[in-house]
């Protein structure tokens, strides 16, 4: 297991991976984005997301290949019809003082049968 502490909003964030995860990103040309999404809708969701690029969101990194960013959203609607033709609620970015308040306390990464898996506590 491979770990670093980074900051996120002023907290200190530990991010660790396995070494499944170490290899898959050593074999990577470019850097894997990883997003943490802190979705406020009809329910709370912590949702992680791997990408190719940061969609133009400040990164920090926790390895050479490895960066990560925090976003906190809401969904703009609550209805079913709604989320099942989007694949879920229209949303909105929370911002201000509230969004440089909160950010995770642990992020966890893996590599499992070619694909990443993440998770992250709050």
């Amino acid at each position: 297991m491979k770990a670093q502490t980074v900051a996120i909003n002023g907290k200190p964030v530990v991010i660790e991976w396995t070494s499944a995860a170490q290899r898959a990103l050593e074999q990577r040309s470019m850097p894997l984005i990883v997003e943490l999404e802190l979705y406020f809708s009809c329910l709370v969701k912590k949702l992680v997301h791997f990408r190719e690029d940061s969609r133009g969101k400040p990164t920090v990194s926790a390895h050479g290949k490895l960066q990560l960013y925090f976003r906190m959203v809401t969904s703009t609607a609550c209805a079913i019809d709604v989320a099942e033709r989007l694949g879920r609620q229209p949303e909105t970015e929370v911002e201000g003082r509230v969004s440089t308040r909160i950010a995770p306390k642990r992020v966890y990464i893996d590599h499992v049968k070619g694909e990443w898996r993440g998770s992250f506590d709050l």
